[in-house]
C-alpha cells in the first residue's frame, strides 16, 4: 500500500506540470488580462487627448443664423458626438443628459463663454458663443476628464 501511495504522490506533480494543465492556465490568464483591458477600454477611452471614434454632427441653421448642436451626455460617460463641425461664427450647443447617467457638463477650455454649468440627468442647458478662428478645439465633461469631443471650425 505505501507503494501506491508513494506512486500516487509522485504523480501528482507532475499533473500540474503537464501540457494541458499549462494551456489551461495560460488561456484563464489571457481571458483575465482580455476582461481587464475591455473594462478599462469602456471606462473612458485610451486616456489620450483625442477622442474616440464615433459620431460626426454638422451644425444646423438656425432662423437667426445661429449654428446649432444637440448634443447629449451619455451613461457610458462619452458625449453623443465625437467631432461637431461648424464654420466660423456663432454657435449654441444645447446641451442635455440622458436619464440613467450621472451628471455632466459640456465645456471647450479654449473658449471661456463656451461651458454649461453641470447638469443632472433629465435636464439640459444651452449655451451659445462666438468662434472667429478655424481650427479644432478640445471639449470636455470636466468631472469625467475622458469624456472628449472636437469642436472643428473650419
Amino acid at each position: 500500500m505505501t507503494c501506491t501511495a508513494d506512486r500516487d504522490q509522485a504523480a501528482r506533480p507532475a499533473e500540474k506540470n503537464s501540457p494541458h494543465r499549462r494551456a489551461s492556465r495560460a488561456a484563464a490568464l489571457l481571458g483575465l488580462v482580455l476582461a481587464v483591458l475591455l473594462n478599462v477600454a469602456g471606462c473612458g477611452g485610451d486616456g489620450g487627448d483625442s477622442p474616440s471614434a464615433g459620431p460626426t454632427l454638422s451644425a444646423t441653421r438656425g432662423a437667426d443664423g445661429v449654428q446649432v448642436f444637440a448634443v447629449t451626455g451619455l451613461p457610458s460617460m462619452k458625449f453623443s458626438a465625437t467631432q461637431l463641425v461648424a464654420k466660423a461664427g456663432k454657435i449654441r450647443v444645447d446641451f442635455s443628459v440622458a436619464q440613467g447617467s450621472p451628471p455632466h457638463n459640456f465645456v471647450v477650455p479654449r473658449i471661456p463663454a463656451a461651458h454649461t454649468s453641470i447638469v443632472s440627468a433629465g435636464e439640459s442647458q444651452s449655451v451659445t458663443f462666438t468662434v472667429t478662428q478655424p481650427g479644432d478645439y478640445p471639449v470636455v465633461c470636466t468631472l469625467h476628464p475622458n469624456m472628449t469631443a472636437t469642436l472643428k471650425i473650419t
